[in-house]
Formats: C-alpha cells, sequence, structure tokens
C-alpha cells in the first residue's frame, strides 16, 4: 500500500472522527440540552434522549433565531432613524427614509 493512502486513510479518518465528536457534542449540549431543560418542569420522568426533547430544542433555537432576527431589524431602523434626526433630517416613516432639509 503506497504511503499516500495510508497518510489519506489516516487523516480522512481523523477528520471524520473530529467531526463525529463535534456533531455529537453540539448535538448533545446545544439541542438535547436546553430541551430537557424546558421539558424537566412539566414532568418528573422525562427521557434525555426522547424524540419531544430534541423537539423542544429545536423549537427552542428556531424562537431565538427568530427573536435575535427581528430584534435587529427593529434595533438597525431606530439607529437609522436616530442617525437621520440627529444630522437635522426628518424622517418619513411612509416611505422609510431621512429627509434632508436643503437650506
Amino acid at each position: 500500500m503506497p504511503v499516500g493512502e495510508i497518510a489519506g486513510e489516516i487523516i480522512g479518518g481523523t477528520f471524520r472522527f473530529i467531526v463525529r465528536v463535534l456533531a455529537e457534542i453540539v448535538f448533545e449540549i446545544c439541542v438535547k440540552g436546553p430541551g430537557y431543560l424546558a421539558c424537566r418542569p412539566f414532568s418528573r420522568n422525562v427521557n434525555p434522549d426522547s424524540a419531544l426533547v430534541v423537539l423542544v430544542g429545536f423549537i427552542g433555537w428556531s424562537f431565538l433565531l427568530c427573536a435575535f432576527y427581528f430584534g435587529y431589524e427593529f434595533v438597525s431602523i431606530q439607529i437609522e432613524i436616530d442617525r437621520c434626526l440627529d444630522s437635522g433630517g426628518s424622517y418619513n416613516y411612509e416611505i422609510g427614509q431621512c429627509i434632508q432639509s436643503g437650506a
């Protein structure tokens, strides 16, 4: 067996192992962990490996990502309005643009 094939197999196996470990850690900690913590107050006998825990974890992350997205949109619009007003202009809320008075 040539050295290149051996090195390729070793690197490929190592890469697959690292990706598998990272995926397991991310899935266990970031999805199942919050899902279990959210389900635990409602039932004493929650199985940490159940589909309900995974579903609640995904729903929680989806809600959190949507909240961050819409929060970012709201804050960025408010910053744009503030910059417009600080520069002496007036903000037209209907068209969403800053109108500078040309003096």
